[in-house]
């Protein structure tokens, strides 16, 4: 309830600074200090479940491998393993084929190569179809990406597939909307979904939502050429011409030169 007046003289001329005069619902009267403590304890409290949640989003994303299994389209996706752990997924998800994202030179040379060898090892076939998280991809990129995954899609033992690169939120997620729409059949929205933060710890502001900005861009020529609906594979060969600067166009995989 609200307290009608102040029956008891609480509220009074001459009452202390720190009284700010003011009766809240309770009938209790406030003090900037009361005010002050309630503050301070809100934002120790909200910043203390904001740096939870930070944790929690760098350690899914960056300090774990972030392995999530689709048997139903015959696909596994994560972040870059360490042999050992590569080593128990492909025995725990009957993994044979791994596409890695990643890059093989550089900072990345050491763990191609010992991924590489750990395939080799295991009887598993391994793809490179490298990609950027940072920006949009290039078609020469996806050119590659579609090679591999209709290599992989064309042959049953092939499947399951392992699909990585870093951590596994960004470029693995467009790879398996890719995998999952237009070799599995998913319906697009329910494949969309691969890219999301909820599970995958996708990030769709930054550099990395240069991913989500991909989708955008096919999703709003979906939206002005509805009939006939082309695939994602379909509407890169045609109409995505975003390419490294310099590097000259080549025929897709169906022998065809198309140009913008």
């Amino acid at each position: 309830m609200v307290a009608p007046a102040d029956p008891d003289g609480i509220v009074r001329a001459g009452a202390p600074a720190r009284v700010d005069h003011t009766i809240d619902a309770w009938g209790y009267v406030m003090t900037v200090t009361d005010r002050r403590r309630a503050l301070v304890g809100w934002l120790f409290f909200g910043g203390g479940f904001l740096l939870v949640l930070v944790l929690a989003f760098l350690l899914v994303r960056f300090g774990g491998y972030n392995k999530h299994a689709n048997a139903a389209a015959n696909m596994v996706r994560s972040g870059e393993m360490e042999p050992a752990i590569l080593a128990d997924a492909v025995r725990q998800h009957n993994i044979r084929s791994v596409v890695r994202l990643v890059g093989t030179d550089g900072a990345d040379a050491e763990s191609y190569r010992r991924e590489a060898e750990a395939c080799r090892e295991l009887g598993v076939r391994h793809y490179v179809a490298k990609m950027a998280a940072t920006r949009l991809p290039w078609r020469s990129e996806l050119r590659r990406l579609f090679e591999v995954l209709d290599e992989i899609a064309a042959d049953p033992s092939l499947q399951p597939v392992l699909i990585h690169c870093s951590a596994g939120s960004d470029r693995t997620g467009l790879a398996s909307v890719i995998w999952m729409h237009d070799y599995k059949g998913v319906p697009y929205a329910e494949a969309r979904r691969q890219l999301a933060w909820d599970r995958y710890m996708h990030v769709r502001f930054g550099a990395a939502g240069e991913m989500t900005d991909f989708l955008s861009m096919y999703e709003a020529y979906l939206a002005e050429n509805p009939r006939p609906r082309l695939n994602i594979g379909q509407w890169v060969a045609r109409h995505y011409f975003v390419e490294k600067p310099g590097r000259q166009p080549e025929p897709w995989l169906d022998g065809t030169l198309y140009r913008p």
